[in-house]
């Protein structure tokens, strides 16, 4: 069995610095092999002198590609999809460090899982060195929600440590490129319709290596809330809606007055008295609590309402739910 690696990559020099050697020495046995494919996403930095000499160093294990810039990841990881050479593709973020047996485990998983349609979803972790940093809430995945279950939903598709069988996502998946987030799950959406089967694998585990800011929340809450919108509006489905709590005319009675309920609540809460006094208990003071996990994931919600809110409200064409598009819509990369 050979596993190909995809890993996009945008401007994080650094990172796979810390991360390649990680990658280039996992855990193997004879019965398989792996390489890893790296797609620059348009990187500015040192990402190509990082990456063309690991690739000189190691050309039997390791390909290095660059594409121009996107936005975000499908484009990238489309690219390498098609380029990879395996019959299974491992899809990472480039700020994962995995665990040195995470290839292994995966490999296990489609060793006792050969059929094409069975997908598997891996764990990311926040290591102890960055679980006091209050930015740790936005990288933490609710994985309470996908132990000890046979079967995922699509909306578990999560593209920071998940792998496939590549024939099946020619087929019956790939990346959507005119989405620049949410892509992932509208991906894991066309699967599902063709019959994927998505596993967790908890065993395939990596730390997660974030670096996210505080005064990038509202930037980025904003672009969420954009792509919810267009997202929402391809695929109106009950599932999604109760997902991200969505408020629409396309809403059922329940499903309306649940998400009008959630609404209420928030905008309650969401005022300046409450900012100030989460502030004044520390909620600002840059370690990790239960008053800056509060305070900084309703900044984030009440930024994506915005985006969500202003994009409803704009005059730009909806996108449309039809194939795959090559196109490439403007935006910061995801």
């Amino acid at each position: 069995m050979l596993i190909s690696i995809v890993i996009p990559t945008f401007n994080r020099s650094r990172l796979l610095r810390r991360t390649l050697p990680a990658l280039i020495g996992q855990a193997k046995e004879p019965w398989f092999d792996y390489e890893i494919l790296f797609v620059s996403n348009g990187s500015s930095d040192e990402t190509g002198k990082v990456l063309g000499a690991a690739e000189r160093e190691h050309p039997d294990r390791l390909r290095y590609f660059r594409i121009d810039p996107t936005g975000g990841p499908s484009a990238p990881r489309n690219h390498g999809i098609r380029l990879a050479r395996g019959e299974v593709v491992i899809i990472l973020d480039d700020d994962v460090l995995p665990d040195p047996t995470l290839v292994l485990e995966h490999a296990r998983f489609h060793h006792f899982f050969p059929e094409e349609h069975h997908t598997g979803l891996g764990e990311v972790y926040v290591p102890p060195d960055l679980e006091s940093d209050p930015m740790a809430l936005f990288h933490s995945f609710p994985y309470a929600e996908v132990r000890g279950k046979e079967s995922l939903s699509f909306l578990h598709f999560w593209t920071c440590n998940v792998s496939f069988k590549r024939e099946f996502m020619l087929r019956a998946g790939m990346f959507d490129e005119r989405f620049l987030f949410y892509e992932d799950v509208i991906c894991a959406h066309k699967m599902q319709a063709n019959g994927m089967h998505l596993h967790f694998v908890p065993e395939a585990r990596g730390q997660h290596l974030h670096e996210m800011k505080p005064e990038g929340i509202a930037a980025k809450g904003r672009f969420y809330g954009h792509w919810l919108y267009e997202f929402f509006h391809v695929y109106p489905e009950p599932e999604i809606m109760r997902r991200f709590e969505i408020v629409s005319s396309r809403c059922g009675p329940a499903l309306l007055l649940k998400g009008a309920l959630h609404r209420l609540r928030f905008r309650m809460i969401d005022n300046p008295i409450t900012r100030l006094y989460l502030r004044a208990a520390g909620a600002t003071n840059g370690r990790r609590s239960r008053s800056s996990d509060f305070y900084y994931m309703y900044e984030l919600r009440r930024n994506i309402f915005a985006g969500y809110n202003a994009r409803a409200k704009s005059n730009a064409p909806l996108l449309s739910k039809q194939a795959i598009t090559s196109g490439k819509a403007p935006g910061p990369e995801a």
